[in-house]
């Protein structure tokens, strides 16, 4: 639009040559916000691990679980947005030697006691935008703020992270804990249950990650 104007402006009339340089000085100046917009960055997906602790009263189980796509919005070095889809398929066991104890497990956790995988085979962790930690001690230097979709529903969570930068690759890792009944999985939870004695399982469960982008 800009340069409509200032081609009709020189075609209908003369203009002199310090409206010409400072047009073209503000034509310019738009050019460079433009080049400096937003960058989309995608996930290294070969580089990047998720892993999760679930604990009852007998003891805990631990596993690992693949990330499908991924991608955040940075503004220079300050996380704006991003959103990271989660594969509930490949929910894995870690901790338990046996084939046969393995599977039973993990076939659980993607039964309808638990994740549902047959008819949510995708959880969703949306970037809303986050909040820097000033005179923070710990590793942790940004709080992130995001909607979490697991099973359909759709919950708020923030949660800290540390956020680094080499050359043109972010890296990001952390450690969250997620209620696991916000989203309807009820199995033994001492919240809905009575009596279950050794068979309670808490409802926290913990997420760790370490996500890289690609190079860009």
């Amino acid at each position: 639009m800009y340069i409509v104007t200032f081609i009709n402006a020189l075609l209908e009339k003369k203009i002199s040559l310090r409206y010409i340089l400072g047009s073209a000085l503000v034509f310019s100046t738009v050019l460079l916000c433009n080049l400096s917009a937003n960058d989309t960055l995608q996930v290294d997906l070969d580089n990047s691990q998720i892993s999760w602790v679930g604990r009852k009263v007998t003891g805990e189980h631990t596993g690992t679980l693949n990330l499908s796509n991924g991608w955040v919005v940075m503004d220079k070095t300050i996380l704006i947005g991003g959103k990271f889809i989660f594969d509930m398929t490949s929910i894995s066991n870690t901790d338990i030697e046996s084939p046969e104890w393995r599977l039973k497990l993990e076939s659980h956790l993607k039964d309808n006691d638990f994740f549902a995988v047959d008819s949510f085979p995708y959880a969703i962790l949306e970037i809303k935008g986050n909040q820097a930690i000033p005179d923070d001690k710990s590793a942790s230097n940004h709080q992130i703020l995001t909607d979490l979709t697991i099973r359909g529903i759709t919950q708020g969570l923030s949660f800290p992270i540390s956020l680094q930068q080499s050359d043109s690759i972010f890296s990001a890792k952390g450690s969250v804990d997620i209620n696991r009944t916000l989203f309807n999985i009820q199995y033994n939870s001492g919240r809905f249950f009575e009596n279950l004695g050794d068979k309670l399982i808490y409802d926290d469960f913990t997420v760790k990650f370490m996500v890289k982008t690609k190079e860009n």
